[in-house]
């Protein structure tokens, strides 16, 4: 909360009205950096293609592309954003391609990599690219046992060798990557046993002048940030049937649950970067030297780069209010169930007294809640002005026009 600049937010403001999503720019060049750096601390100048869906925001794809880096899509609506945004350099991930998407994606061939999922999908591209006489960059993605629950996507990595014999059949196919995907890492372990197992797959099957073949890997999922949201100590397995939810709201209202929340344990950038550099510069580049490391971080960039602002309307009683914002804004129950994040009343501010407090917001149903404690002076009164920091992963994304329009964005100077 280091980050927290009173008057720069009551300023904004002052100038327009809330609720409103802040984007802070220098933020987002912050964490791209820092996660480029990281890498580059241990020799491996890898590609980010910033994952999309974490946050669509133009301004953020827009900080994306002017820092260098690239965009990951899955989606036409994705890569035209990307597109508009001005990037060179597109990955295109997600199952069941059909044929519009290829129309858009061959479109613009001299800027897009697609990641195949199915055989399906590489002859279809095949059938089509011949038509058009344009070449396509592709890889397929894999899923080993680290990828547990999700073989929805890709292909088995005993299925690779006949993948790559099949893409060879085609002229018009460019195919030349492996793509993986873990999501919500805490630790760098299922990333270094995927390469592993990768590593001995290609060791066993490819000859050497197949695997020259290969020119990236891409190693997608979310890094989760250090500074992230806690847990509730109520809630740890995050259920959302809580047998009896007014029991717990009468705990929190009288201080009983101590830690307030559940810090998620996380390892430094550093220790993902050192970890993932070793492997891939020792087992990888050896078997695969042509290959580039690209990475797919959407939580770790964007997560700090958004805030929201509030306004308490009603106070219904010492514990209770009502804002102008509800969570609409982040489209489900992440605060009401799963996670805490601070509540700051910037009208009253103090970041050293936290008092029990239920903030809803202002939807036509109870399942609209902000969170269960507030950083503030004295009682929060009408007025006042909350800010909920580091809101800029999975939420404006997911906001939803439900019963309330989904707010403006104003970007920080």
């Amino acid at each position: 909360m280091e980050m927290i600049n009173k008057e720069k937010f009551l300023r904004i403001v002052k100038q327009s009205k809330t609720p409103l999503y802040i984007f802070d720019k220098k933020e987002a060049q912050k964490n791209i950096r820092s996660f480029k750096n990281a890498f580059k601390k241990y020799g491996v100048d890898l590609s980010i293609f910033f994952a999309t869906k974490s946050n669509y925001y133009p301004g953020l794809l827009r900080t994306v592309v002017s820092e260098g880096e690239n965009i990951d899509v899955s989606s036409r609506r994705e890569l035209k954003l990307a597109l508009k945004a001005g990037s060179k350099r597109i990955i295109y991930t997600g199952p069941a391609k059909t044929r519009d998407d290829f129309e858009l994606i061959l479109k613009h061939h001299s800027k897009v990599t697609v990641n195949l999922e199915s055989l399906r999908e590489l002859e279809l591209m095949a059938k089509m690219a011949r038509e058009k006489k344009v070449t396509m960059r592709c890889g397929v993605r894999i899923y080993t046992k680290m990828q547990s629950g999700w073989t929805k996507f890709g292909i088995p990595l005993s299925d690779l060798k006949g993948f790559y014999d099949q893409a060879q059949k085609y002229k018009y196919i460019n195919f030349c990557g492996v793509h993986f995907h873990i999501s919500f890492n805490k630790t760098p372990d299922k990333y270094l046993k995927t390469l592993d197992e990768l590593s001995k797959y290609f060791k066993k099957h490819f000859r050497v002048e197949e695997r020259l073949d290969f020119e990236y890997i891409d190693i997608g999922g979310g890094f989760y940030p250090e500074t992230s949201e806690g847990i509730y100590p109520w809630n740890p397995n995050q259920e959302t049937h809580i047998p009896d939810f007014d029991k717990h709201i009468k705990h929190m209202l009288a201080d009983k649950f101590k830690p307030r929340y559940l810090p998620i344990k996380v390892d430094p950038i550093d220790v993902f970067a050192e970890k993932i550099s070793a492997v891939y510069k020792n087992t990888i580049l050896p078997l695969l030297p042509n290959v580039h490391l690209y990475a797919e971080p959407g939580r770790f960039i964007s997560h700090s780069t958004m805030h929201f602002l509030l306004t308490i309307m009603d106070v219904k009683d010492k514990n209770l209010a009502i804002t102008d914002g509800g969570t609409n804004m982040v489209g489900w129950e992440k605060h009401q169930f799963f996670y805490y994040v601070p509540l700051i009343n910037l009208s009253q501010f103090d970041l050293k007294r936290e008092i029990p407090f239920v903030l809803y917001g202002s939807l036509c149903t109870p399942d609209d809640i902000w969170g269960y404690y507030m950083f503030t002076k004295g009682l929060p009164k009408s007025g006042d002005i909350i800010l909920m920091p580091y809101q800029g992963a999975y939420t404006y994304t997911l906001a939803q026009e439900f019963i309330k329009e989904i707010p403006e964005v104003w970007e920080m100077e």
